[in-house]
């Protein structure tokens, strides 16, 4: 879904496999336009190896690929993405648990024809009654595009950019970034923090608000 327009594209797809997920987050960009921001949550397909956490997955290499900065929510805390929660709960009770699909083929296929429903009649009091295709008419916003037959790209390398996690610290005064674990000052617990992981230098930026607290080397494979 698109924040600002509230438009949404969907795609389904078998399985969580992360060339899968990837796959459909660039289509979605060739219809939607390419995001300052994807916020997600902290499924393991979005991120990569519990056993190797700094080799990222392809979805992280996609967005820095493109120059898409992705923001992890606090681990346990869904509502923090509770405008496509909320999307997600619409879809299942007034389109996929209303009809019977024979087939994926038929599931894929009328998907869209939700898709094209929502964003042409369904209206958000977020955006003043307006539908989410009245919205982006009624606002002139070019967003950055892709090429449609834009395949997608050798992720081997890992890209300059930033990896943003958002983190609630505990009484162990801990860090928890994929499964790794930093010690942060006793001051920031009980808080929630931004991390930063800057790829083009190897680092882990912590901040508190806007103020940089605490910088840990980050190498990243090569």
């Amino acid at each position: 879904m698109d924040l600002f327009s509230h438009r949404v594209y969907i795609e389904s797809q078998r399985t969580k496999e992360d060339r899968h997920v990837a796959s459909s987050l660039l289509r979605s960009w060739k219809s939607l336009g390419l995001p300052d921001y994807l916020q997600i949550d902290n499924e393991l397909s979005f991120r990569g190896s519990n056993k190797h956490p700094r080799s990222f997955g392809l979805v992280i290499r996609l967005c820095l690929h493109f120059g898409v900065e992705p923001v992890f929510i606090p681990v346990g805390e869904p509502w923090r993405n509770g405008v496509i929660e909320h999307f997600n709960d619409t879809y299942n009770r007034k389109f996929f648990r209303r009809q019977w699909f024979h087939s994926y083929a038929h599931l894929k296929r009328q998907s869209k024809g939700f898709q094209q429903f929502h964003n042409k009649h369904h209206r958000y009091s977020c955006l003043k009654g307006k539908t989410p295709n009245q919205f982006g008419e009624a606002h002139v916003f070019e967003p950055t595009t892709i090429a449609p037959n834009t395949k997608l790209p050798n992720l081997e390398e890992i890209a300059d950019g930033n990896v943003i996690i958002i983190r609630f610290i505990r009484s162990d005064g801990q860090l928890n970034i994929f499964g790794e674990r930093f010690q942060v000052p006793s001051d920031l617990i009980y808080s929630y923090v931004k991390a930063v992981i800057v790829t083009g230098i190897h680092n882990l930026q912590l901040f508190l608000g806007d103020e940089l607290v605490k910088t840990f080397d980050y190498h990243l494979p090569t």
